[in-house]
């Protein structure tokens, strides 16, 4: 081996050890932070029959979500807000709590039991899981929380890229969004991809959400998440389409 390759070895060698040093910092401060995990269920789902509860995978939907959350030494605890009394905790980090009548409403908004958490629970940040989305996995959620950590980004949602053509309905006709008729692109041309939130989950600072009430607020960034995972769980044909998927 020639001292110039020498040379360049030991750079690339010595890069690499100053990227696992600072990624290893880096972990160390992410665990010394509280950083919690919220997953909202209600016991009764209007338009899907015990919905949270539908078998999927050989467990509970709600499980699927709650046991890849579980796995992240990056999250601090796992609360499950539910007004269920049959969902008790199996695992040290999974804790309940108990959501009022309000945020537990067919027509509430997430961000009412967002709010009641957060006034009772401290932490720096928080993620919002739903369990109508079975297609996340640990490695997902642990690259977020790097990601709006390390680049102090105020909050971010997973999405779906795509490269849809998308159209406006304007009531009895419709109107391209992404393109111009007159030139119309292939889809593999489309430079600018369409990011779809796909209602994965949501991670932001508790003292920005109690500022401004929402999850979705400040700098936001997002995190990629594989196509099937566009399709979550809201009305019955969404179950069948997903069964098949993850059978």
């Amino acid at each position: 081996m020639s001292i110039i390759n020498l040379r360049l070895y030991q750079s690339y060698f010595e890069y690499q050890v100053i990227i696992l040093i600072i990624n290893n910092y880096l972990k160390k401060k992410l665990i010394e932070m509280i950083i919690n995990a919220l997953i909202p269920l209600r016991s009764k789902s209007k338009r899907i029959k015990n919905k949270n509860i539908q078998i999927l995978k050989n467990k509970p939907l709600y499980k699927i979500v709650l046991d890849e959350a579980l796995k992240s030494k990056l999250i601090t605890n796992v609360f499950i807000a539910t007004d269920d009394s049959n969902i008790k905790s199996y695992n040290k980090k999974m804790k309940i709590f108990s959501r009022s009548k309000k945020s537990a409403t067919n027509k509430a908004q997430t961000e009412i039991v967002i709010n009641e958490f957060l006034l009772k629970n401290n932490c720096d940040y928080l993620i919002v899981i739903q369990a109508t989305n079975p297609f996340l996995k640990k490695e997902h959620l642990d690259r977020a929380i790097m990601k709006i950590t390390k680049n102090k980004y105020d909050s971010l949602v997973s999405v779906v890229n795509t490269k849809f053509f998308i159209w406006k309905k304007i009531k009895t006709i419709c109107k391209p969004l992404n393109y111009l008729l007159s030139k119309r692109p292939r889809s593999q041309d489309i430079k600018e991809n369409q990011l779809i939130e796909n209602g994965s989950f949501y991670i932001f600072k508790r003292k920005n959400f109690l500022k401004y009430n929402n999850r979705l607020h400040g700098k936001i960034t997002y995190y990629t998440m594989p196509k099937e995972s566009l399709f979550e769980i809201d009305e019955k044909e969404d179950l069948k389409i997903v069964r098949n998927i993850l059978n």
